[in-house]
């Protein structure tokens, strides 16, 4: 006589469970890149999705291996189990949108480094506006007969005021933050959140440029500007980061990887339930119960009628040919 199965923790379970591992992950950088870099919804996404997925895979596992209440049980399962494969594709929006975002991820990789290397042409602008109001300072105070010693005292401070070591300091600084952020890769999802600190800084240092360009000396020309954030170079790093937000979150059809890789990843799913085994006192199945339709003869010449859902196959060729035999029982 078979012995009952019962429900255990399998090596089947570890592969549906690495596979959910892998879905969450991809699906939180798809729904990250969704909503430009709000990782609280990605996260309260995953859980939703996971809870989904473990319904519709786990949940059939548990209800095949049930010992008792086969009947009202296997409606359930037959629910789950048919009508998994159309909530995994659903399941499946922000897990396929990640593929979208890495498929275009050379053209992403590529706009944001130069983006970013452009604001160091922030720098070079600045240096040519101070070198050209020094310059022009200069020759105002040649034009005004300033003694030597005076005017290059006024000339040493313009230079300190402008281009000192607070600025190359500043300069150094920015130069190896943006060489550290430039290495991007889309497997990265808080390339989102470069974006917008990378906005930030850039905003930051023309504003210390600003303060640096901002005092005029006594005797300057009225018309001297200090050093504006309008520079051509922080227009074009701050326009093309922007820009490349459209590339996170623009949706597209679902590419081969993602759907290859989908197949693979629902057919893992499927391994707790595809391994489990039905109790056997169970005689029902997924598809069709064990006992069909059963059709029953009374035997001759007996006061008690017996009556059996058992499966009885005879064969008696007597018994088939005889006036008085029996037929027995047969089921479908």
């Amino acid at each position: 006589m078979a012995i009952n199965e019962t429900l255990k923790f399998s090596w089947g379970h570890i592969i549906a469970f690495v596979a959910l591992i892998l879905i969450s992950y991809l699906s939180f950088m798809g729904i990250a890149y969704l909503e430009e870099g709000n990782f609280l919804k990605a996260g309260l996404g995953v859980v939703i999705i996971d809870m989904v997925l473990v319904l519709f895979f786990i949940v059939p596992q548990l209800l095949k291996g049930t010992e008792k209440k086969f009947k009202k049980r296997i409606w359930f399962e037959r629910i789950l189990v048919f009508l998994s494969p159309v909530v995994f594709y659903f399941m499946m929006s922000s897990y396929s949108h990640f593929w979208t975002v890495f498929k275009n991820r050379q053209q992403i990789e590529t706009t944001f480094t130069e983006s970013v290397k452009t604001t160091k042409n922030m720098f070079d602008s600045y240096e040519v506006y101070a070198n050209e109001r020094i310059k022009e300072y200069t020759k105002k105070l040649a034009r005004a007969k300033t003694d030597e010693v005076s005017k290059n005292n006024k000339i040493e401070a313009l230079k300190l005021q402008l281009i000192d070591m607070n600025y190359h300091s500043l300069k150094e600084s920015a130069f190896d933050w943006i060489d550290e952020v430039t290495g991007v890769t889309v497997w990265n999802v808080f390339v989102i959140g470069n974006i917008d600190k990378t906005i930030n800084a850039i905003d930051k240092w023309n504003n210390v440029l600003n303060e640096f360009s901002s005092k005029i000396m006594a005797d300057e020309s009225k018309e001297v500007e200090a050093f504006s954030a309008s520079d051509p170079s922080v227009i074009a790093a701050k326009d093309n980061l922007n820009n490349l937000r459209t590339s996170f979150t623009l949706r597209g059809k679902p590419t081969t990887i993602a759907i290859i890789l989908g197949i693979f990843f629902y057919l893992l799913l499927l391994f707790p339930y595809v391994i489990q085994r039905r109790n056997t006192k169970s005689t029902y199945r997924l598809i069709f119960s064990e006992g069909g339709f059963s059709f029953n003869k009374r035997r001759k010449n007996n006061k008690n009628t017996e009556k059996s859902d058992d499966i009885i196959i005879e064969d008696n060729e007597d018994n088939m040919s005889s006036d008085g035999g029996d037929y027995g029982s047969f089921t479908m």
